[in-house]
């Protein structure tokens, strides 16, 4: 990609953001019921060794009170890719060493272990592809009211931003209960291995369309 073309791929992305935050804004408020909602933004990796991926971007909230009195146990992301036969490829998803941060009890850092489960979270009752978060066990542990920020890397292209119901997952002892996210989901795309100039501009204007 030449450099006047990947400035006018990012310049596109600052602008088109606007809109999208505002959708957002308008539609990430949870339902009375949910225990657990949050939003999810899509932009172009520029990490080393990341050409060619999409970095997720994941702001989750959850409160836990109303369940039995138990805290957190893993929070999970459900793709929607539906039959996609490239969903197990490998580096189809990757995550980093620590996949995210929030705030636990008293005050501390939790940081989060994420893991890509091709063939759906074994905690669940669900074979869609997902992606897992654990918090890492170091002395800090999630309150029962709290908030994270996660990420994780795909091949995928995304989807236009809207409510996504029931796509994330979310367990505290034995107890799982689901709820929405409003953003953007990767797309099932087979056959395509990077993000290229052409296909990025065209995914990008089709996002706010």
């Amino acid at each position: 990609m030449t450099g006047k073309g990947r400035h006018r791929i990012l310049t596109a992305i600052a602008t088109l953001a606007i809109c999208g935050f505002a959708f957002l804004a308008l539609t990430a408020a949870p339902s009375a019921a949910q225990v657990l909602w949050g939003t999810s933004t899509v932009e172009i990796a520029d990490a080393p060794g990341l050409e060619g991926y999409w970095l997720y971007r994941l702001n989750i909230e959850w409160d836990t009170t109303g369940l039995g009195g138990h805290g957190m146990s893993h929070v999970s992301f459900f793709l929607e890719l539906g039959a996609c036969d490239c969903a197990c490829d490998e580096g189809i998803v990757t995550l980093d060493s620590v996949a995210g941060t929030g705030a636990g009890e008293g005050g501390c850092e939790l940081e989060f272990l994420g893991f890509y489960e091709c063939t759906g979270d074994p905690g669940f009752p669900s074979d869609t592809p997902t992606v897992r978060y654990e918090h890492l066990e170091n002395g800090c542990d999630p309150d029962k009211i709290g908030a994270a920020a996660l990420h994780f890397h795909s091949r995928f292209g995304p989807s236009a931003p809207r409510v996504h119901t029931g796509s994330l997952g979310i367990k505290a002892g034995t107890i799982m209960e689901v709820g929405d996210i409003t953003g953007n989901l990767p797309l099932c795309e087979c056959g395509s291995s990077s993000v290229s100039s052409a296909a990025t501009w065209g995914q990008i204007k089709s996002l706010y369309r």
